[in-house]
């Protein structure tokens, strides 16, 4: 099967079950990037994930999540976690299996980091040259460039390379080949980082009003009314009838997968010793 498309991209996330963690990065609101340097970030952000009929990385809050998780120490809590219990978006259940109009607050807040997790991620964003003593393996493997150089680079990199021409001026075709000839290592960073950025909870920075989750079909967090809601006055669990979790949920399947891909699936399946049930 070849290079899949973005929207075969999609399918297979469908296909999968789209497991999707909540990723670490959130910091100040102060700004990292230039003007000029957000519109290249967000134009590399679009070759990851490229615009179609559908918004891309760079409309799916790349920038800004990047911009969060690269300025992470600059408040006096590093919210790389952020814990619950709840982040406001679903409400809570009522005593008889339904849904009420009362919410609860959004919860989500920074969770300190103890010593050996702060040292990692001071490496992480800053580099060895921003930890006493530099980083753990310096003296076998060499220092580590962290992911504020990193980023920065890439983004002069892409710079020289469509000059006299903005990055965010080239059209689509000319904008993956750029991205191809970045060095491996910003490429890597980048294709790591973007899809975070999208598909993460909105309190990192990206995913702008749940529209990357709504790229993949995905709900988001539905705590604290949950899906089986117990009814005190019947002494059951009555689940939501339009997201049952013991019977397939009643609505179309929004995006179907075509042949090719379910063909692709189930050989990978197969050679994994699974099988298909009917």
């Amino acid at each position: 099967m070849s290079d899949p498309t973005r929207r075969e991209f999609f399918q297979l996330l469908g296909a999968g079950g789209a497991l999707l963690l909540l990723p670490p990065g959130c910091g100040s609101s102060g700004a990292f990037f230039s003007d000029g340097e957000r519109r290249t970030l967000a134009a590399l952000a679009n070759a990851v994930l490229p615009a179609d009929d559908t918004p891309g990385g760079g409309a799916l809050g790349a920038v800004d999540y990047l911009e969060k998780l690269l300025t992470a120490f600059d408040a006096k809590v590093a919210p790389i976690f952020l814990g619950g219990p709840y982040s406001g978006r679903a409400p809570y259940p009522d005593d008889h299996g339904g849904a009420t109009t009362n919410f609860p607050p959004a919860g989500f807040t920074p969770m300190a980091l103890d010593r050996v997790a702060e040292r990692a991620w001071r490496l992480r964003l800053y580099g060895s040259k921003g930890v006493d003593g530099g980083g753990p393996n310096d003296a076998v493997l060499g220092p580590v460039d962290g992911l504020r150089d990193t980023i920065k680079n890439a983004i002069r990199q892409a710079d020289a390379a469509a000059a006299p021409m903005r990055v965010d001026a080239l059209d689509a075709d000319a904008l993956a080949t750029l991205f191809a000839g970045l060095d491996q290592d910003y490429r890597d960073v980048l294709l790591d980082l973007v899809p975070q950025a999208a598909f993460g909870a909105p309190e990192y920075g990206g995913n702008p009003g749940g529209a990357g989750w709504q790229l993949c079909y995905f709900e988001g967090d539905q705590m604290p009314l949950g899906y089986s809601l117990y009814d005190t006055s019947a002494g059951m669990y009555r689940e939501r009838p339009e997201a049952p979790v013991t019977t397939p949920n009643p609505d179309p399947d929004p995006q179907p997968l075509d042949d090719d891909t379910r063909a692709y699936l189930t050989q990978l399946v197969t050679l994994l010793g699974g099988k298909e049930f009917p």
